[in-house]
């Protein structure tokens, strides 16, 4: 193994020493051309500078709701492309007098290397860094501090126009939307005093006041019903009951009392005793007799009897009324009542019939009441709601301009760079030396690998596949 690897190293050294001068020259050629060509390159310089971009619900919690959100990652790859646009670099050219504005040429040469030599990266979710590759070092800080402006105008562009375009909207929606109002609020107006004597009562021919004057119609006639049923039945117990029997039944009463106190001072044989029993028995033969031809009275009869036994009762002037007259005294009560009820129906009845006239006209009424009511409710509510925004915006746009100095910062302004970006001359020379090893192993290896030239035993060995038999040595021959 050891024989092996020592051959191959030496079939390699004879290859390198075939190949000297090829290996040789780039390796001292590289390291002295790189350093010269170093001098002559031109210097460029870097510097950075790094934005913060706060989001309002992380700069205030409570009034996230209200403040415009940045999005910064969304829109990093539009902002990127409107930094790098030709528009824009144009007038950062221009303002700082990078070129004559004259002459458009140089104008496109810088405007090219500024987009070459620009860039706009995103450190985190809040910081961004712009930096610039530039040959003049004084240069980069005002190209810097420019682009800067123009990348926080273009952060904030869009929602500083969206306040201002929403406040001019609104205010002009609002002023239309109020004159709107005040129309609507004058044809309500002006219907409710055209229509002042009918409004009371179209306001009451809700469906409340229907369900409720049918409800008075039925309970009305129900009574009215009740107290007539209830006067006829006393005028059927007053015709079944003769009042003569009343009377009789209350002098039997009477005989019976004086009779109780009679006895007690004399006997049955006494003669004042003998004339009461007699005149006790006359009465109770006499309610019999009138018992059996007992008759039904009619009403005309009922109100005779009725007057007969209320004159006799206020000549008696007597403290106890008889039971006959307390039941003519609840037939004129029912009387009355029905006589209430009837004319309390009659004017349900008449109110009944004034609503249903008038139906047709509170019906075109109310339709057109509603319609401008709902108008004036509507054109009322888009008024209310275009006033809040409105008063929404204007806050959002005061807080906006309230927390752009701690939403948008310069952490990183910008500095005047002291080194160039250029390697320094021993590492030119260095990465030359490196190069020119590399260049001419790589060089040397290709020439082997394409020589075909035999140089060993081995190889002749393996190409002919025949054994070496001996070695003739090269003699060269002197004429």
């Amino acid at each position: 193994m050891r024989q092996l690897i020592l051959a191959k190293l030496y079939a390699f050294c004879c290859a390198l020493w075939m190949y000297r001068y090829i290996v040789l020259v780039p390796m001292v050629t590289l390291p002295i051309l790189l350093p010269v060509g170093s001098l002559f390159k031109t210097k460029m310089y870097y510097s950075q500078t790094t934005i913060l971009v706060q989001e309002a619900a992380m700069l205030n919690p409570f009034l996230g709701d209200l403040s415009i959100s940045m999005n910064l990652q969304q829109r990093m790859k539009a902002l990127t492309i409107l930094l790098h646009s030709q528009s824009t670099l144009e007038q950062v050219v221009v303002d700082l007098e990078l070129a004559s504005q004259e002459n458009k040429g140089q104008i496109a040469v810088r405007v090219g290397e500024l987009k070459q030599h620009l860039n706009l990266s995103l450190l985190s979710d809040e910081l961004v860094s712009i930096g610039l590759t530039w040959k003049y070092p004084s240069e980069i800080p005002v190209i810097l501090n420019t682009v800067s402006n123009i990348f926080l105008d273009k952060l904030r562009a869009p929602g500083r126009a969206s306040i201002d375009n929403s406040e001019q909207f609104l205010q002009q929606q609002l002023a239309i939307t109020q004159k709107e109002l005040e129309q609507a609020e004058a044809e309500l107006a002006s219907f409710k005093t055209q229509n002042a004597n009918d409004l009371p009562h179209l306001r009451g021919m809700n469906e409340q006041a229907n369900i409720e004057l049918n409800r008075q119609l039925h309970e009305t006639e129900l009574n009215l019903m009740a107290a007539k049923s209830s006067r006829d039945n006393l005028y059927q117990r007053l015709a079944r009951t003769n009042p003569l029997i009343g009377m009789l039944e209350q002098e039997i009463v009477d005989s019976e009392s004086r009779l109780a106190l009679l006895r007690a001072s004399y006997t049955d044989k006494h003669s004042k005793i003998r004339s009461e029993l007699r005149k006790l028995s006359r009465l109770q033969q006499k309610r019999a007799q009138l018992l059996e031809l007992q008759q039904s009275l009619t009403p005309d009869q009922i109100n005779q009897l009725w007057q007969r036994i209320a004159n006799e009762t206020q000549a008696q002037a007597s403290t106890s009324q008889p039971l006959l007259l307390s039941q003519f005294e609840k037939l004129q009560d029912a009387d009355e009542q029905i006589a209430a009820l009837s004319n309390e129906l009659n004017l349900l009845k008449q109110k009944a019939k004034y609503l249903s006239e008038k139906r047709n006209v509170f019906t075109r009424l109310e339709k057109q009441l509603t319609a401008l009511e709902r108008n004036y409710k509507v054109k009322a509510n888009i008024y209310d709601q275009l006033l809040e925004r409105f008063e929404m915006a204007k806050v959002t746009g005061q807080l906006g301009r309230f927390e752009d100095p701690d939403k948008l910062k310069i952490i990183d302004k910008p500095s005047i760079p002291n080194q160039p970006l250029n390697w320094p001359w021993w590492l030119n020379m260095v990465i030359g030396l490196i190069l020119g090893i590399i260049l001419g192993l790589s060089t040397t290896t290709c020439l082997m690998l394409l020589d075909s030239r035999i140089y060993q035993l081995e190889q002749l060995k393996q190409t002919s596949n025949s054994p070496i038999l001996a070695e003739i040595p090269n003699f060269h021959t002197m004429r």
